[in-house]
């Protein structure tokens, strides 16, 4: 800015100066007086060091020859939105204070002394001469515009963080999902595997038991045969043939069909 600051050790001068681990950090006032009008003052002042303090202001009336004539005490802490979107702490880092002027005072001679509560140092702001603050009227719009684009450009960058977390999280989704449908595609693989394998083993079992009832029934058929033959010829001599010849069919019959129960079970 424009405005005049002097930064003023209120402890001696000359002493060494202090550890940063001895105590707190030194100051770093920046600030401005931005206008006198209507008996009010307007400004603003922050410590980058000690960026949640409200700083301490004292507005004094200079004088040629003699001391300066206080005019009012105030904190800065009022709320400024451009101030937050400029990067001057939260933005509540503004003051305004009304000053009663003696007469035939000459207001270009008003000066806010800010004070740090955490270490103690003082600033002093002048305010701009009539140029500066021709230059500030110009230069306020286009200043107040680079501000507003800057929030937008870091809303935008906030979107895009959020845009970009909510894509990870959907191609970390995607990629949980995929490999459990592998998983679940292996699985179902190696079931089917395991099913065509134990049905194969099954239709194994079956074949070779059906061959077995085959032999079984064709060499049960040539006994038959065999029986039917000697019964044949015997049949002339004894009255008992007949009956011998059914019960032994019977028997053979059963007896076919319990082997072939057995076989197949």
């Amino acid at each position: 800015m424009s405005a005049t600051a002097k930064i003023v050790e209120l402890r001696d001068s000359t002493a060494v100066a202090a550890d940063p681990l001895d105590g707190p950090q030194a100051a770093a006032i920046v600030g401005h007086i931005d206008a006198l009008q209507g008996g009010r003052v307007f400004g603003w002042a922050w410590d980058g060091n000690h960026p949640a303090d409200r700083l301490e202001v004292e507005l004094r009336l200079e004088r040629d020859g003699g001391p300066p004539e206080i005019l009012g005490r105030v904190a800065a802490d009022r709320l400024r939105p451009d101030l937050a979107g400029g990067g001057i702490g939260d933005g509540a880092h503004a003051f305004e204070a009304e000053v009663i002027l003696p007469e035939g005072a000459d207001p270009s001679r008003v000066v806010a002394v800010v004070r740090s509560p955490s270490t103690g140092e003082t600033a002093t702001f002048a305010q701009p001469n009539p140029e500066d603050q021709r230059l500030d009227r110009l230069l306020a719009p286009h200043l107040h515009r680079i501000g507003e684009r800057i929030d937008a450009l870091r809303r935008d960058q906030r979107q895009l963080a959020a845009a970009q977390q909510t894509i990870g999280r959907l191609l970390r989704d995607a990629g949980e999902g995929v490999a459990a449908l592998r998983a679940d595609t292996a699985r179902s693989e190696t079931a089917h595997g395991e099913r065509a394998d134990a049905l194969t083993e099954s239709l194994r079992e079956l074949t070779e038991r059906v061959g077995g009832l085959e032999v079984f029934l064709m060499r049960m058929d040539q006994s038959l045969r065999g029986l039917d033959s000697a019964s044949a010829e015997k049949s002339g001599g004894s009255g008992w043939s007949p009956l011998l010849t059914v019960l032994g069919s019977t028997a053979g019959a059963f007896l076919a069909v319990l082997v072939g129960w057995l076989v197949l079970h």
